[in-house]
């Protein structure tokens, strides 16, 4: 600790010693020593004087009394160098203060700490005609104070910078508004968020509100000027490039020191990433539970289409063409295929149909049905393919590929109708997907794709439209010009085939629809010379196994037509124990049934013979798929089906169990 700075004289003889209050004159004093000696003598401040080579000349009542109170003697000191008195270095910044103000003839002011205990000393320097004036002050209380206030002061500035830091790296938008909505403060996060750097921003109105928000923010301002807080309020915001963000908003007031609201901070929080998998979720759950109902009604509403068709086939194989009978079964016929369309649509989207993946050139897929195309288009529109021919194969069912395409062309035949120049592009490419997944809100699932377009220049969607374009039942259309399960049903294939579909549109600016099918590899291509059967019987004994007597009635009178000898069964036991004493040729069953089922009756039958071909019938398709009860390489029949259907798809199981396929 540096000391008080407290000098008495020495080496100089005194006139005269006034020992009650230990004043000190000496010989030859100056008039201006006098009259210093006189008016400093009762200062409560210490006071020394100085020649100008540092020896003391006198030192004042409060300044002896400062030197015996540390057990020296005062009189001792008159004539000595203060430095010798106070033990200061030479290069002690308060000793090298005083000694330039000496050369300097300037006064000079300065704080020390003393060098005989723990406080601080004020010093003022005044040079004067034969030296220096010195006075001191004890500054201990006001430096302390001063101390701790700087204290204050650097523990505040760490805070603000520790605040700061927080709301630099923070992963929230966090910016300051004042009353009239101007920005005052922007974090990095603000910047990346919406993409208006600080220099942007700072001192303008805040830019991030849509035309459509626009009264709900005003209310919301409102609020915070009357000193509401706002947690996690649901809302929307605009970037700069005009894209909308779903967003969640909490802000708190800032006030003034009279408490009056100055402005508010604000925290942003980007939750458009989740409200996309909400919606997908939401989707998920429609689709399940239409799913759920589809599948519920499927079985029974297909044994009974099953019947209709079966004996409306039967009957009409009896009359002849022209008479008026045949024109009724034809109706009956496509009633009942309408209605097996829309049970098969309805599966579809639901993701609960059998599906046959095979390595499909998606080129040739499309070749093969371009005719078909330009006549679903019509007038309506032209037609251009862009097609690659570097095209890799996509693994897929070919018919339900098929219905893809189909579905999507009709979607953009409506989009066109009526417009000038219309036009549908059929598009396709390889793909590679990687990042992609987070902005469809989707599970990621990166790798090789081949991407089919279906792109018109039709009346586009806004987005509104495109939040439902994939609802079961959801149609623009006027009523009674569609089921609203176009689309949806294109949304189930596709991701029952493990794959991807997104639109992109806007209002007037048409749409293109993207399916993203995953490639082939290491998948042998099925040949496309398939056998040529006609669906005739050579008298082969099949048995028949179906719990419902309408179907199995039909079935029979259907295979028997066709040449078949038939044993038929309402239930796997029965069926156990007609073929222990019968030679059956081929099993012909029902998937879901009471007791034994379709597979676990196979299974029993072909231990007994390995070579047993089988063929497969449901309606029932969603509980094969979800518990993988068929393998989809077996043969199978999805109800409803027609008599010749089931003929041809029995010979065609009969062929290829004899030529070992």
């Amino acid at each position: 600790m540096r000391e008080k700075i407290i000098c008495t004289p020495h080496h100089v003889r005194p006139t005269a010693t006034r020992r009650n209050d230990l004043t000190i004159s000496v010989p030859g004093e100056g008039a201006t020593v006098q009259i210093l000696r006189h008016l400093l003598e009762h200062l409560r401040e210490g006071a020394i004087f100085v020649r100008y080579d540092m020896r003391v000349v006198f030192f004042n009542a409060a300044a002896r009394q400062h030197a015996m109170s540390r057990g020296a003697d005062p009189t001792t000191y008159p004539g000595r160098v203060i430095w010798d008195i106070l033990g200061y270095p030479p290069d002690l910044p308060s000793r090298r203060a005083v000694e330039q103000a000496a050369r300097d003839r300037l006064p000079a002011y300065l704080t020390t700490r003393g060098t005989f205990g723990p406080y601080w000393v004020e010093l003022d320097i005044v040079p004067l005609e034969d030296g220096i004036l010195l006075t001191y002050r004890d500054a201990t209380p006001s430096r302390g104070a001063a101390v701790a206030q700087a204290a204050v002061d650097r523990e505040l500035r760490m805070t603000n910078e520790r605040l700061q830091v927080v709301i630099d790296e923070a992963p929230l938008a966090i910016l300051v508004i004042d009353n009239d909505a101007r920005v005052l403060h922007w974090n990095p996060a603000a910047e990346a968020m919406f993409q208006w750097t600080e220099a942007e921003i700072l001192g303008k109105p805040l830019p991030l509100i849509p035309d459509e928000e626009r009264a709900a923010f005003e209310v919301n301002a409102e609020r915070a000027r009357r000193g509401e807080s706002l947690r996690a309020n649901p809302s929307r915001r605009k970037r700069k490039d005009g894209v909308v963000l779903d967003v969640q908003i909490s802000s708190s007031p800032l006030r003034n020191e009279q408490g009056d609201v100055t402005g508010a901070i604000v925290m942003i929080t980007d939750v458009t990433s989740q409200r996309k998998l909400e919606a997908q979720l939401r989707m998920a759950q429609k689709m399940e539970a239409v799913g759920l109902l589809a599948g519920g009604v499927a079985h029974d509403f297909n044994n009974l289409l099953t019947a209709i068709k079966g004996f409306a086939s039967l009957l009409e194989m009896t009359l002849a063409p022209d008479e008026q009978g045949a024109e009724f079964l034809a109706e009956i016929n496509k009633a009942a295929d309408r209605a097996a369309g829309l049970t098969s649509q309805l599966l579809a989207f639901s993701r609960r149909q059998l599906l046959r993946p095979e390595a499909l050139d998606l080129n040739a897929r499309v070749r093969e049905i371009e005719r078909m195309l330009r006549v679903l288009l019509r007038d309506d529109a032209e037609l251009l393919f862009d097609l690659d021919p570097e095209l890799s194969q996509v693994l897929a069912d070919p018919g339900q590929v098929q219905q893809v395409i189909l579905n999507l062309m009709v979607n953009a035949r409506d989009a066109v109708h009526g417009r000038s120049n219309g036009k549908v592009t059929l598009r396709t490419r390889n793909a590679e997907l990687r990042d992609e997944f987070a902005q469809w809100g989707v599970e990621d699932a990166p790798g090789h794709y081949v991407r089919l377009d279906v792109e018109d220049n039709g009346m586009g969607m806004d987005r509104a439209t495109q939040a439902r374009i994939f609802d079961p039942f959801f149609t623009t259309k006027e009523p009674g010009q569609g089921t609203g399960l176009g689309l949806a049903t294109v949304f189930g294939i596709v991701k029952q085939s493990n794959g991807y579909v997104w639109v992109r549109s806007a209002p007037d600016e048409g749409a293109t629809f993207s399916v993203y099918l995953p490639r082939a590899r290491g998948v042998s291509r099925v040949s496309g010379a398939a056998m040529i059967i006609d669906g005739s019987g050579r008298n082969e004994t099949v048995l028949l196994v179906e719990d419902e007597d309408a179907v199995r009635r039909v079935a029979r009178r259907a295979l028997e037509l066709h040449g078949y000898r038939v044993i038929e069964a309402a239930d796997g036991q029965t069926a156990i124990e007609l073929a222990s004493h019968a030679h059956v040729d081929i099993l012909v069953t029902d998937v879901m049934m009471p007791g034994i089922l379709g597979p676990r009756l196979a299974d029993e039958l072909r231990a007994r013979r390995p070579q047993l071909p089988v063929l497969f019938m449901s309606g029932h398709t969603d509980e094969i798929v979800r518990d993988g009860l068929l393998d989809p390489a077996t043969p199978f029949l999805g109800k409803p089906f027609t008599p010749s259907q089931l003929a041809h798809k029995v010979r065609e199981a009969i062929e290829q169990a004899r030529n070992g396929a």
